[in-house]
């Protein structure tokens, strides 16, 4: 998770040019320098050594999009390749939105050593620049004016010559090992970024949400979506409905009009919880087993179950708001901006389908967009 709602500013050193690493998310136009920072500072967290070869380097950074890319459906905007590689990947390997970074990872060495594949070529394509390239502020003076067929090259020269540079050390150098391009981490860079690794990776996770915010504009909980979502706990929502239907009685599945009773349900999200990314009671109703997979992560036709679904959360809520489950409705105290269970319960059903109506439908547009199915019936 993001570790801090306030801009992130990088700890200071009297040895380093701190300040070269900051410009480096100063102008950015692609993910790529979040993800390969990521992905440094993932082995020197785990003090893996100073030598960190560029195709594992890179399989980290495909691993780190996927799930944003894959499983959220986020922009990472229109011409960056992260934004493609894991979704072509995906489709080339058969592999699922959900699967496992280790997975991933393993994948992503297979098609960039495989030199028939086409999403391996657009990997490797990656490492000719991605490495380099986020050395530019290093070397701002020396590259001004240079053609960008030159840069590669002198970026390589400039970093290799900065390594012993006592004043400004660059951050790491290129290198051979084993037959494959790697980079080398300065002692003192290293140290750094082990020794503030969680200040380093909350700076670059801020600046990754304020990207990723101008390119989702109105998608929700977007700082969720950054990652692979944590083990998941419904039982909340499980305690609140297994209250309600002991209270009401069997009621109808709003999407097929079979009765689901307590204990004999599975808990759906009517807007799908890979668009969500939270489990805020308004948007679950219980259904059957089947129906919930069948409808899997599509947003249902609003005209044909919104009324039905706005009134079992209407008779649910006001069967629950008691005194003894303040803690249960609290998701819907604050989307009804009232203080006291009192005031919950007096909210007329016309005003709870109202609010409730204009809480959900503005989101089908932006799903769809993202690349939802909408209108899906049963």
């Amino acid at each position: 998770m993001l570790g801090s709602p306030v801009p992130v500013y990088l700890p200071l050193s009297a040895e380093l040019p701190v300040q070269r690493l900051a410009a480096v998310f100063a102008q950015v136009t692609n993910s790529y320098k979040f993800y390969w920072f990521l992905a440094m500072l993932e082995r020197a967290q785990n003090d893996r050594g100073r030598l960190m070869p560029v195709d594992e380097l890179l399989a980290e950074m495909v691993a780190l999009a996927w799930y944003p890319a894959n499983m959220f459906r986020l922009s990472l905007g229109k011409q960056d390749q992260l934004n493609d590689i894991p979704l072509r990947l995906r489709e080339a390997r058969g592999l699922a939105p959900h699967e496992r970074p280790a997975v991933v990872r393993r994948a992503t060495l297979e098609e960039m050593h495989d030199g028939r594949s086409a999403v391996g070529g657009q990997i490797r394509n990656l490492g000719v620049y991605v490495p380099r390239r986020f050395l530019a502020p290093f070397f701002e003076a020396e590259l001004r004016g240079r053609k960008d067929t030159e840069k590669n090259r002198l970026i390589e020269r400039l970093a290799d010559e900065a390594f012993a540079d006592g004043e400004r050390p660059c951050l790491y150098r290129f290198v051979a090992d084993a037959g494959r391009l790697a980079i080398e981490f300065h002692p003192g860079w290293y140290g750094y970024f082990r020794a503030h690794a969680h200040i380093l990776k909350d700076f670059c996770l801020w600046n990754l949400l304020l990207y990723v915010q101008k390119n989702n504009p109105n998608v929700p909980n977007l700082a969720a979506k950054l990652f692979e979502p944590g083990v998941r706990d419904l039982s909340r929502a499980r305690r609140y409905w297994d209250a309600a239907l002991e209270a009401l009685g069997p009621r109808p599945c709003v999407y097929s009009g079979t009765l689901v009773g307590r204990g004999a349900y599975s808990l759906d999200h009517f807007l799908p919880w890979s668009y969500v990314a939270h489990d805020l009671l308004w948007n679950i109703v219980p259904t059957t087993t089947n129906i919930n997979s069948a409808k899997g992560d599509r947003v249902p036709e609003l005209g044909r179950y919104f009324g039905d679904f706005a009134r079992l959360q209407y008779e649910a809520l006001q069967v629950t708001a008691t005194a003894a489950r303040a803690r249960l409705v609290e998701d819907y105290t604050l989307l009804f901006k009232v203080s006291s269970l009192e005031e919950l319960r007096a909210v007329a059903r016309g005003r709870f389908e109202a609010t409730l109506y204009d809480t959900i439908s503005p989101q089908v547009q932006i799903a769809e967009n993202l690349g939802f199915v909408t209108g899906w019936r049963y």
